[in-house]
């Protein structure tokens, strides 16, 4: 038999997000091999007043029950329940970090959540952008190991032509695309994305040939408007919101390049950038800043290009000589992050760190 363990997060669905995503994708590899315990918060935010100290109680009860050797918290904010079942419990204790769940700069914060992350058995960062984090907070190097965050696949791609990808997106966007490059950018609008910068420093040197699609919403959306009015871009840069999954996958399939422009913001870290690998998993090659976990998620000159940040000159460059296949993108994506690889190296964590197999 497999491992039997024990998974808490506070990120599940049916909200949606990226720790959401990635919880539920983990327990789920889990389940298909192991006996698997979960504890999980499916709500907002706001019932963490009471889930904290229900993980903490039903944790040790199953931990007791099941003689569990093994439980994994899903973010850095659970590391204060992780001491309590590391005390209560003889299960050793793993935690995943992904970025702001470390960096997250509130005084209190930091003087309490790094201090339990160090006490805990195992510490999985998503990236090594995220690793540094940790150990610059005083997380032993030798507790910390980076496994990526995964993609399925078949989630978004779809097999279809392009000529009927091609109508589809028209439909979303709600113009005519006949002869354009399609450049995307997919996630919250907030400083760190670079979006405003993009648009303000990038778009207005590309010619008319390409075109900019924005999805998403956030506090940066009047900023970004205010841009396109001054460079008067609002025809071939459209903000399109949030979208539902389905239109959201047709324009990961037929866009022609992701970009994914971010900036240095204090305390604001990209973790990893799970979209870039979404995209990849669709053919679809990124442009990127070479900063913090964006590195781990494009292959340099494979899945798409790291640009210095700001550097505008090398967005200009490598978007307008862009010459990686779509074929070999998706291929190379998708063995490297598929799911069923990275259950294995968080199974030969959990084993290596005295989990056992039962």
């Amino acid at each position: 038999m497999g491992l039997e363990l024990l998974f808490i997060t506070r990120n599940y669905p049916p909200k949606v997000g990226g720790l959401e995503t990635y919880s539920y994708n983990l327990i789920r590899e889990f389940e298909g091999h192991n006996i698997t315990h979960k504890i999980v918060l499916s709500k907002s935010n706001i019932h963490l007043v009471w889930f904290l100290p229900y993980s903490f109680f039903v944790g040790i009860y199953i931990g007791w029950k099941n003689s569990i050797r093994s439980i994994h918290l899903c973010d850095g904010l659970l590391g204060p329940v992780g001491i309590v079942l590391k005390l209560l419990t003889r299960a050793k204790i793993s935690i995943t970090i992904h970025g702001l769940d470390v960096t997250y700069g509130n005084p209190l914060f930091q003087l309490i959540v790094p201090w339990c992350i160090a006490r805990l058995d195992k510490v999985i960062c998503v990236s090594r952008s995220t690793r540094d984090e940790c150990i610059r907070r005083g997380i032993p190097g030798n507790k910390c190991t980076v496994i990526p965050n995964g993609i399925r696949p078949s989630e978004f791609y779809l097999p279809i032509s392009r000529d009927n990808l091609r109508h589809r997106l028209e439909k979303i966007v709600g113009a005519s695309l006949q002869d354009k490059i399609v450049l995307v950018t997919i996630g919250r609008l907030v400083e760190r994305k670079g979006i405003t910068w993009f648009v303000d420093n990038v778009m207005p040197h590309l010619d008319k040939s390409y075109c900019y699609l924005i999805v998403g919403d956030g506090p940066e959306r009047e900023r970004i408007q205010q841009v396109l009015r001054h460079h008067g871009l609002h025809d071939r840069v459209l903000m399109l919101g949030k979208v539902a999954d389905e239109e959201r996958n047709v324009i990961l399939n037929e866009s022609d390049i992701l970009v994914m422009p971010n900036i240095t913001v204090p305390d604001d870290v990209e973790g990893f950038g799970i979209v870039i690998i979404e995209a990849g998993s669709c053919g679809l090659p990124a442009i990127a800043s070479n900063i913090q976990g964006i590195r781990d998620a494009v292959f340099d000159g494979k899945t798409g290009y790291l640009v210095e940040e700001r550097d505008v000159n090398g967005f200009l460059t490598k978007i307008n000589n862009m010459n990686l296949t779509k074929e070999s993108v998706r291929s190379i994506v998708n063995n490297a992050f598929d799911w069923a690889q990275i259950y294995e190296r968080y199974s030969r964590v959990f084993i290596e760190m005295g989990s056992g197999e039962k």
